[in-house]
């Protein structure tokens, strides 16, 4: 049956998919980087290998940089037991590629190549890694079978599937079942996405083990850096909430809300940041604020002392996880669209977090509002009256506070377990 989807997926899907990136990329500019990024890194593979010939490689995959930010804490375990190998970190996004850190432990970072049968093998053939190791959710088919050729271990790492997935669907469901069985090692998240993975790889004996979220152990390490030296001190005093990853349809909802507590509670400090902060959404933030004859200052315009302004705008990326840690409360956007931000990060610095109805793509806020660390809202009013709860009673605040880090504690360890299956 294998070969059979794959005869399909290089005659049918490969070609109609490489005619549609190639056509895109004159017009989409991310696109347009991948392209011009896979193409230079045959170049940085080939350099890599003369350099270090006889080295043994892993390659960890990551789609994007939420992917990525899963791996860190495996990438960082197993280059502590195992300092002899080096790790190659692969894309298939620009967003991933472009703003990834560099870890120390990564020796090269390169974009994945289109899943063609001639560029994967050639990809393989140079870069000859020992294992490969895709995280979450993205596999390529091309990719796993030619890996299997080459007898190279293949892994699943934080491996799920959501019951409303695609992969469900009848004749997409026998294709990924497939390409699922065709891995050496699954490890999911939980019991049930361990079962949810067996119903899928059917009777085939692919080792398939519940061994955790690696994301636990990831929003921990980076909350015990310095995150004070990454942001200054914002604000001197005040209740300070923070609006995280928003979009129009959360700004709709949410600022009536903090508004109208803003006029009641003086001391109310907010930190506005859009999911995608171009001048467009700053500016209509900004034309919110004046509105309401508030006070704004941009995070770039920061300096070193804290702000007198009552609204700081947030127009830059990869620091909102260190602002976490400067607020009282937060708000997680994308609840209000389509699919709920990461509420991990506010969930570690140990404030209470709020969002709007849809957040059942993140099993993390499910099990933040079960344990009582968060609060679901569907209308502005709602918002308005939990986030003035927290605000006035302090029992209410502490209560939620605990129970939202106490969700990351108790969910910690997964990295090292996942390290120790991989190398053993």
């Amino acid at each position: 049956m294998i070969f059979f989807w794959l005869l399909i997926y290089n005659i049918l899907i490969v070609p109609l998919g490489y005619i549609g990136y190639y056509i895109v990329s004159f017009f989409d500019e991310k696109i347009k980087i991948g392209k011009i990024g896979r193409k230079i890194t045959n170049r940085k593979i080939n350099w890599f290998r003369r350099k270090k010939p006889d080295k043994e490689v892993y390659l960890i995959h990551s789609a994007s940089l939420g992917e990525y930010e899963q791996a860190k804490p495996v990438i960082r375990g197993l280059k502590t037991l195992r300092p002899d190998i080096e790790i190659v970190c692969s894309f298939t996004s620009p967003s991933g590629y472009e703003n990834a850190d560099k870890l120390e432990e990564v020796s090269l970072f390169v974009y994945l190549p289109i899943d063609t049968l001639r560029r994967i093998d050639a990809f393989l053939t140079k870069l000859r890694p020992s294992k490969i190791i895709f995280v979450s959710y993205e596999l390529w088919p091309n990719l796993i079978m030619k890996a299997n050729r080459y007898e190279i271990s293949t892994y699943l790492m934080s491996a799920r599937i959501r019951k409303d997935s695609l992969k469900w669907l009848p004749i997409i469901r026998t294709f990924f079942s497939e390409i699922y069985r065709n891995l050496d090692h699954i490890y999911a998240v939980t019991q049930e996405d361990k079962e949810t993975v067996a119903r899928l790889t059917g009777s085939k004996q692919v080792k398939v083990l519940a061994l955790g979220d690696t994301r636990y152990d990831q929003v921990i390490q980076r909350s015990e850096k310095k995150v004070e030296e990454k942001v200054p001190s914002i604000f001197e005093t005040g209740f300070v909430f923070v609006a995280g990853s928003i979009w129009p349809q959360d700004a709709e909802k949410l600022l009536p809300a903090l508004f109208r507590l803003m006029k009641e509670k003086n001391d109310l400090k907010l930190i506005l940041a859009p999911h995608e902060p171009s001048d467009y959404a700053i500016e209509m933030l900004e034309t919110q604020a004046e509105k309401q004859n508030l006070t704004y200052k941009r995070l770039t315009e920061l300096n070193e002392a804290p702000i007198d302004e009552k609204i700081l705008l947030v127009d830059k990326i990869g620091v909102l996880a260190e602002i976490y840690h400067q607020t009282k409360a937060a708000f997680v956007g994308g609840s209000f669209r389509d699919s709920i931000h990461n509420v991990m990060e506010p969930a570690v610095a140990g404030i209470p977090v709020f969002f709007g109805p849809v957040y059942h793509n993140s099993r993390e806020a499910e099990n933040l509002v079960e344990q009582g660390g968060a609060v679901s809202c569907e209308t502005s009013q709602e918002l308005y009256r939990n986030i003035k709860r927290v605000i006035e009673d302090e029992q209410v605040y502490n209560k939620m506070s605990r129970s939202a880090r106490k969700v990351i504690v108790d969910n910690l360890g997964a990295s090292m377990k996942t390290v120790k299956q991989i190398l053993e």
